[in-house]
């Protein structure tokens, strides 16, 4: 088997494109659920993971399709088969990086990008400095989430206060973020993909009834093209994080942009539906290079 292909994913538009895309290449790939998988260790680790409960053929490359879902079994699966020198993509330590909003930004910050003014608070909430250090309006985020899920918009502070006790009420006390709001461009950004360290294509994203331009979340998109400053932030992100395939989201701030979040499994359907590149194929390309 020359690769394996971990997807959630039983039929789905990117699972069938990926594996058309390797079929056409003609190249072995085994597509399964991280589900079907059992760790059992051995002192010879290319006997260590089992599927559906046997040995199977020690695939030459890992190529993982769960991004910010994945859980604590299926980093290490993903380690394990590092641990075996297999390639994997994207790595479960980039993963984790990418699915955590607030390390991404502490990375990202701490070498030099841009991000928006950015802050983590504990329950009680402290308003005044909340209001002091991000002002209003302000957005709040779930620190693990993805597709727009978990993101917020407070207008003013009676709306996040608001916000906080529902959180509250609800026993929601999960670790979160508020971030000053870029509103230069409303219900507008920038998804850049990154492919082996190459920049394949931006989209814009537009809605025209929320200020989150997700595709998910009824926005929609068309091509934009890719300046030196768009190539160099998305690049540059995705190398920091040590992201092999990234969906980098920017934010118009004055002229220039702001990173907004990276992501490690970015969808690609309406990439492909509204810009006009086969992600497909230059995910599958990549994979056929780090294997030769």
């Amino acid at each position: 088997m020359t690769v394996l292909l971990l997807t959630k994913q039983k039929s789905g538009y990117e699972r069938k494109r990926l594996e058309h895309s390797f079929a056409e290449k003609k190249m072995d790939v085994l597509i399964s659920h991280p589900s079907k998988f059992d760790i059992v260790l051995t002192s010879v680790v290319s006997q260590s993971v089992k599927h559906l409960g046997k040995d199977f053929p020690w695939p030459e490359l890992v190529l993982t399709r769960s991004g910010a879902g994945e859980n604590s079994f299926n980093l290490a699966l993903l380690r394990e088969f590092e641990q075996a020198l297999v390639p994997v993509i994207n790595t479960a330590g980039s993963i984790e990086i990418a699915r955590d909003k607030l390390r991404t930004n502490q990375i990202l910050a701490n070498n030099g990008l841009h991000v928006p003014r950015t802050m983590m608070f504990r329950f009680p909430v402290d308003y005044d400095l909340v209001e002091k250090e991000i002002g209003f309006p302000c957005v709040v985020k779930v620190v693990t989430g993805s597709q727009g899920n978990g993101v917020y918009l407070c207008d003013t502070r009676k709306e996040f206060k608001k916000l906080m006790g529902i959180a509250i009420g609800l026993g929601n006390k999960k670790t979160l973020i508020v971030q000053e709001y870029l509103n230069e461009r409303v219900g507008e950004d920038l998804r850049v993909l990154v492919v082996g360290g190459k920049v394949i294509g931006a989209m814009r994203r537009i809605s025209n009834n929320d200020f989150r331009a997700n595709i998910s979340q009824g926005g929609y998109g068309e091509p934009f093209k890719v300046t030196e400053e768009i190539d160099f932030l998305s690049r540059e992100s995705a190398k920091i994080l040590g992201l092999d395939i990234a969906g980098v989201d920017l934010l118009f701030n004055k002229g220039s942009f702001s990173i907004c979040e990276v992501n490690s499994n970015p969808g690609f359907k309406g990439f492909e539906t509204y810009c006009n590149v086969d992600v497909a194929d230059a995910i599958t390309e990549y994979v056929k290079f780090r294997i030769q």
